[in-house]
């Protein structure tokens, strides 16, 4: 198995396990050594501007323990933990890939344990991680587009459009990091990063996403008893009338009109499942055109399991 070349996609059945495909960059061009250290990168950039970010709010923003149950911050949480354990991953599999071959020491038992799972046919635990993927690549979009789409036309930001720019450098990078770059990363990992595929039926990451958005809402509901705070004015139901707040979220949803006649956990499950098939439309463009490379190159065409 070389390290300077790529895990394409194969053709009929998927013979690689989900968790090499996280190790592995759909890219000729983006060898292991080089994939370790873009991870790495991104992993460390995440990490900071996550501490960097729930600073701001606790303390600029004075935001207390709601931080925790806003959902940018979940999200970029999920997607910083998402690329420490790919990360991590992706390392032990280019440097350590035989740990389990030999004697079982203290060492080869440390290093399985900061390596990818093993995929049996008999576990769930590809269907779980699968479901763990792709909310951490959608969620961040869907609080993007709520920032960007509802909270500053409506002037509901906790920071004002006329107050991101010119108002310190401090200010801007929470802004950009939060409800930009944070998008551009996860949109990143799934077209240039990892080689995951998407699922055929998606039936179970559509029920798992659809569970952690319902989840949520309950955890906002939980942070208003808590902090006596609504992380989104919309979520208020004695200041905001349940059809103003469909027709809000129903702005960037796909079916506008049916979503005028449901509530607005059915318009923000529409909205997540909107960004999910855009996640998912991302991945088969990306298979495709990795594909197409495929017939000039020698990426790989089989691994060991």
């Amino acid at each position: 198995m070389s390290s300077s070349t790529a895990l394409l996609p194969k053709n009929k059945r998927d013979e690689h396990p989900i968790f090499l495909r996280v190790c592995h960059s759909p890219w000729t061009k983006i060898g292991q050594k080089t994939l370790v250290g873009l991870r790495g990168v991104t992993a460390i950039y995440l990490a900071v501007s996550f501490i960097s970010i729930i600073n701001y709010d606790v303390n600029f923003n004075n935001h207390g323990w709601s931080t925790v149950f806003e959902p940018p911050n979940i999200a970029y949480f999920m997607l910083t933990l998402y690329h420490w354990m790919a990360t991590t991953w992706t390392f032990m599999h280019l440097h350590y890939p035989h740990h389990r071959n030999g004697t079982q020491t203290v060492a080869t038992r440390f290093q399985r344990f900061l390596s990818p799972p093993r995929q049996h046919e008999s576990t769930k635990n590809k269907t779980w991680f699968s479901i763990f993927y792709f909310a951490a690549v959608t969620f961040p979009h869907v609080t993007t587009l709520i920032y960007w789409t509802i909270l500053v036309p409506q002037d509901q930001a906790t920071i004002p459009r006329d107050k991101i720019f010119g108002h310190g450098r401090y200010t801007e990078f929470y802004v950009l990091n939060k409800y930009a770059a944070v998008s551009l990363i996860a949109l990143t990992e799934v077209f240039v990063f990892s080689s995951i595929r998407h699922p055929t039926p998606p039936s179970a990451q559509i029920a798992g996403i659809s569970f952690l958005s319902l989840l949520y809402i309950g955890w906002a509901y939980a942070g208003h008893e808590i902090t006596g705070r609504y992380v989104y004015f919309f979520l208020d139901h004695k200041t905001v009338r349940p059809e103003n707040t469909a027709g809000a979220i129903a702005a960037f949803a796909t079916s506008a009109n049916a979503c005028k006649l449901t509530s607005r956990y059915s318009c923000a499950l529409l909205m997540v499942m909107t960004v999910f098939g855009f996640n998912l439309g991302i991945t088969a463009l990306r298979e495709y055109l990795a594909q197409k490379i495929e017939k000039r190159s020698s990426g790989y065409t089989s691994l060991p399991q």
